[in-house]
């Protein structure tokens, strides 16, 4: 797509937002690669599929855009709004997403692996079986995010703030170590299996000492 098509496209996209006719951007499995979309406003637009990867849409409002399977690696995204976004099964590998708001974002089987998310809002976020390996999440909010099944594996959470759901469903996630525990004040799952082997032993030894 040349720069003068993508232009028409915002264009008529944010005349359709107006509702001065205008026509919403329909963007799937679009090539956008590199694509200089700064502060681009796009809310509800349609970019299913497409490729950004590399894209730079720092400030950029993707507001309850579809970005299902989406290639964001390396795109990026600081700053950006993508409250209410559906990122599902897309592909963040490498992207820049510090300051973002993905807060009520749709993240399920996303790779962010090795993404940046400091100070990034993920409020109410759903990261089911999301990547997170090698990500940054350095002081981010994930208050009422689910993690449940997410890949944590040498994720940071240095200063994230939680709540009682994101320590819940941590304890589902995946190589989640004790310093993520301690870092997102969860405690791992108790281990009954064990704990019931342990409590026999000690009454078989309790029988064999009479």
């Amino acid at each position: 797509m040349t720069r003068e098509e993508l232009d028409r496209v915002l264009e008529l996209h944010r005349k359709w937002l107006a509702g001065e006719g205008g026509q919403r951007a329909d963007l799937p499995g679009a090539n956008l690669v590199g694509a200089f979309l700064i502060g681009a406003y796009l809310f509800n637009a349609n970019l299913s599929a497409a490729n950004l990867d590399g894209a730079y849409l720092s400030g950029a409002n993707l507001r309850r855009a579809n970005l299902t399977g989406a290639n964001l690696c390396g795109a990026d995204l600081s700053g950006a709004w993508l409250s209410g976004a559906d990122l599902t099964g897309a592909n963040l590998d490498g992207a820049n997403l510090d300051g973002a708001n993905l807060s009520g974002a749709d993240l399920t089987y996303a790779d962010l692996a090795s993404a940046y998310l400091r100070s990034a809002n993920l409020t109410n976020a759903n990261l089911y079986e999301a990547k997170l390996s090698g990500a940054r999440l350095t002081d981010a909010d994930l208050r009422g995010a689910y993690l449940r099944s997410a890949d944590l594996f040498q994720t940071g959470f240095r200063g994230v703030r939680t709540n009682w759901l994101t320590r819940m469903t941590a304890r589902g996630a995946l190589n989640l170590t004790d310093e993520q525990r301690a870092q997102l004040g969860t405690q791992p799952l108790p281990r009954v299996g064990n704990a019931r082997r342990s409590r026999t032993t000690t009454d078989l030894a309790r029988r064999l000492a009479r």
